[in-house]
């Protein structure tokens, strides 16, 4: 076998999650397949050793229909806490840290554990996720912000923080209830301060408030005095404790909008911890093939603060000492999926790159070789990097990857956000559309990560405009440099990578084919409809407002559901049902606009799919559209256009 297939999907293992003993001399990470059936995702936990010349990593829980994850190795290394849905619920469970059948941990508290944290060897606190509503409720809402996209209902739900305290046979526990969010706050990021405190993130819920911000606050087991320690302007992405129990947070400083990136700064004074340096301390990297799960963005060892950051087509893994300047650690050439430190600054790294799925590694050195043998098959192909001038005189960047064999047909992929990006992370589907015999060329549109801040307010105002240029810039390129003949390119984009998409279709026809996922067309509608619409929308068109006298006008200019008539390439939607960020209607009324006009267009809908069903959705969803995918760019690169390519339009 030669060249990446979709049904890869079952493929890989993925390893994510990890955590490392106290000691650093080992560690363990859960390691995520998909099952033959492409019915779910499983996990199992492996245990691997970090010192050279160390055995390969071995299994430290069985492999079976369920998924063990978020491993938490206890403080005395003695056993592993673990949430895992193995009796038919999520919740926490333990293993000896030299592996035998793990057991759950009975009297835990309802709900699932969403984080936790040993706080000595006998006790671990807990946030426990749980529904104010049962599903399938009637919800009566009176307030602004009561949709997330991901959630299974528009109820927000209410966590609690709990102390659990093991018995001494460690398969029982007490818990002892800290924090009730109630309707007043969601919870999340537990960090113990080491001095009977611990701090949490918090945000209002049943807000009216367009950018209800974020608060960090601490909590004193002793006293059960719950204090405010510092109110963000904009949602606590992390949050980490350093060995003096000084608190750091993963946080932005402006309102609303996603221009200004998360910075990492003091949570009790709000300060950089970093002055000066321009980093998007965030993971906005496109790819479809890592574990699922929230990873970690921050941490701590000793003072030492370590945090995630998207640079020039990477996360990288930075660290620093307060004070001082943070430097990127770890290997070069490779992105972060996931990380762990401990306390003597040994790091556990999960990485990948364009042509190498995510492996295990102890600092400099890798442990694990869970995917060598399908990528010494399928060959997986490396990108080349590509400029091009874009109207305006921006240089724009681009990655190519390059197909074997075929006739040129090369494919555009937009980047979603606007403000992410793809780079070197490993895509299943990348891979397979240029084992299909199709160049894939990734642009780097204005406004996307890793460049900095100036360039990703590039976006403010700019959408429909300059974007296009960009785009149509690498497309020129593709064709000056002999890769593709002007009439077998091919456009494709989601989220507002599928706004540009359709925008774009309204602007040129030199296009062969294009595929819009999760996309926008009515800009007036998703205002909304969105769970971010009203705030979103909003700044990044130069503050318009829906509401105001000409706000309506204008979104509507910029909407691609406008110029429809314009429409003359054949376009394939695809959208999930339970879609909160970009609601499905955005597809459905670019869909029926489209058909209406007798134009060639196909809508493909997944029941109870999410915004990021092509990354996290269900497998069989996923091995679906790829599948689609395919098959309606061959189809349409197999079929010969009656009068060749339509020369592009002039932008409006």
């Amino acid at each position: 076998m030669t060249g990446a297939v979709p049904e890869d999907l079952a493929a890989l293992a993925l390893p994510g999650a990890p955590d490392l003993a106290p000691c650093g001399a080992w560690g363990v990470a859960a390691v995520q397949r998909v099952d033959t059936s492409y019915a779910r995702y499983t996990s199992a936990l492996w245990r691997f050793e970090t010192a050279d010349g160390a055995a390969p990593p071995r299994r430290l829980t069985p492999e079976g229909p369920w998924s063990d994850t978020a491993p938490a190795v206890a403080p005395d290394g003695t056993r592993v806490a673990f949430r895992s849905d193995r009796d038919g619920t999520q919740r926490l469970w333990l293993a000896g840290a030299e592996g035998g059948e793990p057991a759950p941990l009975d009297g835990a508290p309802e709900g699932r554990p969403a984080e936790y944290v040993w706080l000595d060897a006998q006790r671990l606190l807990v946030r426990c996720a749980r529904r104010a509503e049962p599903a399938g409720a009637p919800v009566v809402v009176d307030w602004l912000r009561y949709k997330s996209d991901g959630e299974p209902g528009p109820v927000e739900p209410v966590d609690t923080l709990w102390v659990l305290r093991l018995d001494r046979t460690g398969a029982r526990c007490a818990a002892r209830l800290l924090r009730d969010g109630g309707a007043a706050l969601r919870l999340s990021h537990p960090a113990p301060d080491a001095r009977g405190g611990v701090f949490y993130a918090a945000r209002p819920r049943h807000s009216d408030a367009l950018h209800p911000g974020g608060e960090v606050r601490r909590f004193d087991m002793a006293s059960g005095e719950d204090t405010l320690v510092l109110r963000f302007p904009a949602p606590v992405r992390a949050l980490a404790v350093t060995a003096s129990g000084r608190p750091v947070a993963l946080a932005g400083s402006a309102a609303g909008h996603s221009v200004e990136p998360p910075r990492v700064r003091w949570a009790d004074d709000g300060t950089p911890v970093f002055p000066g340096q321009d980093l998007e301390c965030e993971r906005v990297l496109l790819a479809d093939s890592r574990a699922l799960g929230a990873p970690r963005l921050l941490a701590t060892a000793g003072e030492r603060v370590l945090f995630a950051a998207t640079v020039a087509g990477e996360v990288a893994l930075y660290a620093g000492e307060p004070g001082g300047a943070a430097a990127r650690i770890g290997p070069s050439g490779r992105s972060v999926a996931d990380f762990a430190a401990a306390p003597d600054g040994t790091l556990a790294l999960c990485l990948e790159s364009a042509a190498e799925p995510v492996e295990l590694y102890a600092g400099q050195r890798r442990v694990s070789s869970f995917n060598t043998a399908w990528a010494r098959d399928a060959r997986p192909v490396a990108p080349e990097e590509v400029s091009a001038v874009s109207a305006d005189g921006l240089t724009v960047r681009g990655l190519l990857y390059r197909a074997s064999a075929g006739r040129g047909d090369t494919l555009l992929r937009v980047h979603g956000g606007p403000h992410m990006v793809y780079g070197n992370a490993f895509d299943l589907e990348t891979q397979s559309l240029v084992a299909a015999g199709f160049h894939v060329l990734l642009p780097e549109v204005r406004g996307g990560a890793g460049r900095g801040t100036a360039f990703r307010a590039l976006s403010v105002d700019g959408w429909g405009r300059g974007d296009l240029d960009d785009v149509l810039a690498l497309a020129d390129l593709a064709v000056a440099t002999g890769l593709a003949p002007a009439d077998r390119l091919y456009l494709a984009g989601g989220s507002y990578g599928g706004y540009l998409t359709n925008w774009a279709l309204t602007r040129t026809g030199r296009f062969r084919a294009a595929v819009s996922e999760r996309s926008v067309a009515n800009l007036v509608s998703k205002y909304g409809t969105s769970d971010n619409g009203f705030t979103v929308n909003r700044h990044e068109f130069g503050g318009t407002d829906l509401y105001e006298a000409a706000g309506a006008a204008r979104l509507w200019e910029r909407s691609p559901l406008a110029h429809v008539a314009d429409v003359t390439t054949p376009l394939l939607l695809i959208h999930g049902e339970a879609d909160q960020r970009c609601p499905v209607e955005q597809s459905e009324q670019f869909y029926a606009a489209l058909r209406r006009r007798g134009h060639e267009t196909v809508l493909a809908r997944y029941p109870g799919a999410s915004h990021s069903f092509a990354t996290s959705g269900r497998p069989d969803h996923r091995l679906h559209r790829l599948h689609l995918i395919l098959h309606w760019l061959r189809t349409h690169a197999a079929r010969e256009p009656a009068t060749g390519a339509t020369p592009p339009r002039p932008a409006a």
